[in-house]
């Protein structure tokens, strides 16, 4: 299979933040496939049809929140052990993002080439 071929890596950048959204949106690589959600429902929705290698998760994701995100992803097998990278409103928070089970955060404003470098970052290597 050559290069062309190879199946795009798939992350899934949940925000209610347009700005947050369009800087997944353009920033990633090519093979980097990026999808977006306004909230975590949204999120748990494209989840059913694909499996993302990493989630991009904005603390304040709508109604249901990045943390019920989180807990409703660890009780699917198949997205139970999808690195979460949390964006947080304050630093004082990073303990909560660990204790949702985060593999990283970050506090915004986050520029977009620390988001991308962020995120590959947690991409694991047979993805």
């Amino acid at each position: 299979m050559s290069e062309d071929q190879l199946p795009a890596t798939i992350v899934i950048c949940v925000s209610g933040d347009s700005l947050i959204r369009e800087e997944a949106k353009f920033g990633f690589p090519s093979g980097v496939e990026t999808h977006l959600a306004g909230d975590a429902r949204e999120a748990l929705s494209s989840m059913e049809e694909m499996t993302p290698a990493v989630v991009v998760v904005d603390i304040q994701s709508g109604s249901a929140g990045g943390f019920a995100l989180a807990r409703e992803m660890s009780q699917i097998p198949r997205l139970a052990g999808v690195p979460i990278l949390f964006l947080l409103e304050r630093t004082q928070d990073e303990w909560l993002a660990r204790e949702a089970g985060a593999a990283g955060s970050a506090v915004k404003p986050i520029d977009t080439e620390e988001l991308v470098e962020l995120v590959l970052g947690l991409i694991p290597a047979a993805a």
